[in-house]
């Protein structure tokens, strides 16, 4: 079929449905952002955005889709989007946090360390914004002159009270880039979940992530979560968007036009010629769909851990509305002990196992 049908995370993850980072402030940091519906609407939860870029954002810009946007806006709806377009199918565990948006920017298609460090440290700049868990699902090259700052901001962070999870990367064998190198984040590597489309069997098991550290005693990922398959929203008016739409719009038609030929007076006497013709176009269409991983006209699936990032900060915030007074080494604890390991793999590769969000909630009401 062309329509791939997805569980939304919460559902995946097994979740409290009434759990919803509601009264949390989580903070996101990527290359660059746009308030999509499952952000804005139905009540505005943006609480402020931010471009560690320049001095001044430029309303217009984050107002208007980019190219470059797209990352960003699915990392901040995979963990705190509502699903508006969807009806709420494709909603995040933190649906109801609000969020703010800090753009750090690329440079000749590099991520360039200070204003990495520049956008982590704006709770510091801003405490009044009330952020308590930050997310960056980015890294900085080891030959950044400002990798060892990006590693300082995030320490001064996380001692200010906020907690910082950051994506490990997808390469196996590589070691993990800053921030998420530091010993201060709460860094995540990629599981691939029993409950997705192409599980095999009824198991977990690794996504290929990146693991290990250049900090002697410093093991990375602390645990796994999610980075296969993960519902978020397409950038509006993008050709990725624009060509999804029409795609599901003909592949109706055709579906209806199938029914017609074994159901339809009209069309019963529709010849061999004029049936495989149909068929061969809705086949093109779904392989179309399929590769392009649309799950409809506004969504598309996502891979990595710059999704699995989001997904384990996410259920910080289901801990924090539960138990506000939770430091980041509570959340860091609380996480890591309710993780379950995956069998025969290193401790290196998964660190404290894989997210269990129920089981975390469940520890965070015993500190109340």
């Amino acid at each position: 079929m062309g329509r791939i049908q997805l569980l939304s995370i919460p559902e995946r993850c097994d979740t409290y449905a009434d759990v919803t980072g509601e009264g949390v402030v989580m903070a996101f940091v990527d290359v660059g952002f746009y308030p999509h519906p499952d952000l804005m609407r139905p009540n505005r939860r943006i609480r402020a955005y931010a471009d560690a870029t320049r001095d001044v954002p430029d309303g217009v810009e984050f107002f208007t889709p980019q190219p470059y946007g797209w990352h960003g806006t699915m990392t901040a709806c995979a963990a705190a989007g509502n699903g508006y377009r969807s009806g709420g199918s494709y909603r995040g565990i933190a649906s109801d946090a609000d969020v703010v948006l800090i753009k750090a920017g690329v440079n000749g298609g590099r991520v360039v360390g200070k204003h990495v460090a520049h956008a982590i440290r704006l709770p510091l700049r801003f405490p009044q914004l009330g952020i308590r868990v930050m997310n960056v699902s980015l890294g900085v090259d080891p030959d950044d002159p400002d990798m060892a700052d990006v590693e300082r901001a995030t320490e001064e962070v996380v001692k200010s009270g906020v907690a910082i999870f950051a994506a490990a990367g997808n390469v196996p064998g590589r070691k993990v880039e800053a921030p998420g190198s530091s010993p201060f984040a709460i860094t995540v590597g990629g599981q691939h979940d029993r409950f997705s489309p192409d599980s095999e069997g009824d198991r977990d098991r690794t996504w290929p992530s990146s693991y290990g550290t250049h900090h002697a005693g410093v093991q990375k990922p602390d645990l796994l979560a999610p980075a296969i398959w993960v519902p978020a929203p397409m950038l509006p008016g993008t050709l990725t968007q624009r060509e999804a739409a029409p795609l599901f719009q003909l592949l109706s038609v055709l579906e209806e036009l199938t029914a017609e030929h074994g159901f339809s007076e009209r069309n019963s006497l529709s010849t061999p010629e004029q049936r495989e013709q149909i068929g061969g176009l809705m086949r093109a269409v779904e392989a179309r769909i399929r590769r392009q991983k649309y799950i409809s006209p506004d969504y598309q699936h996502v891979d990595g851990t710059s999704f699995a990032a989001p997904i384990a900060a996410s259920v910080a915030a289901q801990m924090l509305q539960i138990a506000p007074n939770l430091t980041p080494d509570d959340l860091r604890r609380g996480l890591s002990q309710t993780a379950e390991k995956l069998a025969d793999v290193p401790v290196e590769v998964q660190g404290a196992g894989v997210l269990r969000p129920r089981l975390a909630v469940d520890w965070a009401r015993t500190r109340v």
